[in-house]
């Protein structure tokens, strides 16, 4: 009698078993120590029947590199909800793409990783979900309406200067300074102006 095809619920369980094994190997051995046939073990599945929710290993890693994207955003949401005007709003996601960074390290270190140079396609789409709240406050700060590259700009200011400064410290070159680098000072810096207030983003 054949087997009944799994539904994608089922399917979903599975892939989330498969991943989570891949990761237990990734952070006890490293990225090049995930294998299929390692997963496959790790989970009591043929290496044959596991190339059924993933392509390769390169799969797996962007699956999880995913996941990884997908709590930063879950975070910066979450801080985004606490905060009031848009001011506050950068400031908050500021702390908790800091907070972030610090607090679970190999989750940022993974949401960042780039294969062959590049973040995975699906890693980056996430990213854009991320900073999505930081977007929109930017661009209820502005004076007046602008181009949505001109408010890239300055989210990209932004975005460099909290990533810039949790990579620093990361690395131990900074300790116990805040740096600020606000909606203002990116408006500065690439020309654009902003409403009198500044968005004042501080990082710890």
């Amino acid at each position: 009698m054949p087997r009944k095809p799994l539904t994608e619920d089922e399917k979903s369980i599975v892939r989330e078993k498969a991943a989570a094994a891949a990761r237990r190997i990734m952070d006890e051995h490293g990225a090049e120590k995930v294998t299929i046939r390692g997963i496959a073990k790790e989970v009591g599945m043929s290496a044959m029947s596991l190339y059924t929710y993933f392509e390769n290993k390169a799969d797996i890693i962007a699956y999880l590199q995913s996941q990884a994207v997908n709590d930063l955003a879950a975070d910066l949401a979450a801080a985004r909800s606490k905060a009031g005007s848009p001011e506050k709003v950068v400031a908050a996601l500021g702390d908790a793409y800091i907070a972030f960074a610090e607090e679970k390290a190999d989750e940022f270190r993974l949401a960042f990783r780039a294969e062959e140079g590049r973040i995975p396609d699906a890693a980056l789409e996430s990213l854009e979900i991320a900073l999505q709240p930081l977007r929109d406050a930017i661009a209820k700060s502005v004076k007046e309406a602008r181009s949505p590259d001109e408010i890239e700009r300055i989210v990209t200011g932004i975005w460099s200067g909290w990533h810039g400064y949790a990579m620093l410290r990361q690395a131990g070159c900074v300790a116990g300074q805040t740096p600020v680098f606000d909606a203002k000072t990116a408006a500065a810096t690439f020309g654009i102006g902003t409403a009198s207030k500044s968005a004042g983003a501080s990082a710890h």
